[in-house]
This record gives C-alpha cells, sequence and structure tokens, in this order.
C-alpha cells in the first residue's frame, strides 16, 4: 500500500470513500490529468467527462459533470456536481437526453440556448461513454 493515496469523491448529496487507490485519471478543462502517490499538491478545475480508479488493479469509471480536484502527496478529493458509477447510469434516459439535446442544438428558433443543447449533449454522451465500461 506504499504507492496508494487516499481519494473521496464528493458531491451535494454523497461522498463515495473510494479508500487507497494506486491511480486517479480526471478530466480537467485543459485535459485529462493523472494522479498517484506523491503527487503535487494542486487545486484543479473539472470538466465533463470521464473518471477512471485504479484500486487494488481494478477500474472504476465514472461519469462527472465537472467540479474541481483537490490533491495533496497523500489524498485527493474530489469536489464535483454529480459522480456516477459505470454500473448505476441509466443508458435508456441517457440516450433519451442525448436525443433531446441534439435536437435542441438543431433548432433554429431564436429562443434555442445552442451552448446548453451543446453542454446536455456533452453531459449525456459522457455517462453513455461510461455506461459502456461496464
Amino acid at each position: 500500500m506504499a504507492n496508494t493515496f487516499q481519494l473521496e469523491i464528493v458531491t451535494p448529496t454523497r461522498v463515495i470513500d473510494c479508500g487507497p487507490v494506486e491511480y486517479l485519471r480526471a478530466p480537467s478543462v485543459e485535459g485529462l490529468f493523472g494522479v498517484q502517490a506523491g503527487h503535487t499538491r494542486s487545486m484543479i478545475s473539472l470538466d465533463v467527462g470521464e473518471i477512471k480508479v485504479v484500486q487494488d488493479g481494478k477500474d472504476t469509471f465514472y461519469a462527472t459533470n465537472g467540479g474541481y480536484a483537490d490533491i495533496h502527496p497523500n489524498n485527493a478529493q474530489l469536489l464535483v456536481e454529480t459522480a456516477e458509477e459505470c454500473n448505476t447510469i441509466d443508458t435508456a434516459r441517457a440516450l433519451s437526453a442525448a436525443q433531446r439535446a441534439r435536437e435542441r442544438a438543431k433548432s433554429r428558433t431564436a429562443d434555442t440556448d445552442h451552448s446548453r443543447a451543446e453542454a446536455a449533449l456533452k453531459r449525456a454522451l459522457t455517462r453513455l461513454l461510461v455506461a459502456g465500461r461496464m
């Protein structure tokens, strides 16, 4: 366990105590980044995307809608809007959300918020990607 660090994923509704992990990969607003034990202290803005956690050689995947990563040499805390583990994602709901977002993005009406539709599509596609990791 010498090459591990403590990981906690915190959402507004729950705390996921991952315990000692070997590796974390997460989406920052500037691209993917990885964390191992002994990482330099960092505060990183997270983007919509996939979180990968390696614990005891096993990969676990989460979909997130963004937040912040607070990283220290011996622990890391992800403060995120959402964190859905791959085996808990409702793929039918995610497919429906992606379809609605695509339709809104294609809309030519003046009252359509295209940036909001694109963000919704990105979230739905991320959930589908992560769900496929089961």
